[in-house]
């Protein structure tokens, strides 16, 4: 079948801003975003995901970034899920890397959108705000950037960071946070995963082929 090819995250910039409404509490769905069929992806080497908290870290292709630690003993452990998914980052500051693609597209993310299952799933708190979005041009195979935001209890949330397996955590910003980076097993590219806690608020950063750096610095800035 012939592709539209969509290499790189700048190809992706060239899509239409379609920005659709976020969610909160709709339920659960897929533990992966779905994917599309019409995209090419880009080589692993210039699509390293970088999340890195804290000050500024030099990623290498396949590897977890690195960043200092911070004490979590004085945290200031309140933070609110915000209302909508503008409300998580800075304006403007991300319009190059994954936020000029479109936002919860209903033929990736459905209608009314479904909010993956993932590892903080069992420690919800009952009736707790949640967000769920997505930065995904539906003609993509790969190429995407999730952010879950979700209330939790904080006396177990740091207990299923510290069962994950295969990822490298540390404490920063005030939290905990554990973030894996691997080959796509599909597509000759990066795949990043990061979950972060802080109180009784939970972020997962889900990204494949889209390299960003210090978003989880950004998102906990608008979330505490």
């Amino acid at each position: 079948m012939r592709r539209t090819t969509v290499s790189t995250v700048t190809a992706v910039l060239a899509v239409a801003l379609a920005l659709a409404g976020c969610t909160q509490d709709q339920g659960a769905g897929p533990d992966r975003t779905p994917s599309a069929t019409d995209a090419a992806a880009t080589p692993a080497s210039t699509a390293t995901p970088d999340v890195t908290a804290g000050p500024a870290a030099t990623p290498t292709p396949g590897a977890t970034p690195t960043s200092a630690a911070t004490p979590t003993s004085t945290a200031d452990a309140s933070g609110t899920v915000p209302a909508t998914c503008q409300g998580l980052l800075t304006t403007g500051r991300w319009d190059e890397s994954f936020a000029a693609a479109p936002l919860n597209d209903p033929s990736v993310v459905g209608d009314p959108v479904a909010i993956p299952k993932g590892g903080f799933t069992d420690v919800l708190q009952p009736n707790g705000k949640r967000l769920y979005c997505v930065w995904r041009d539906p003609r993509a195979d790969i190429s995407y950037l999730s952010i879950q935001v979700d209330q939790v209890d904080a006396s177990t949330a740091r207990g299923v960071l510290d069962a994950l397996s295969g990822y490298e955590c540390t404490d920063v910003l005030q939290g905990r946070r554990c973030q894996k980076t691997s080959q796509d097993p599909q597509y000759p590219v990066i795949d990043g995963d990061t979950y972060f806690t802080r109180g009784d608020v939970a972020v997962r950063i889900s990204q494949a082929n889209v390299p960003t750096n210090r978003l989880l610095d950004d998102v906990v800035a608008h979330v505490f």
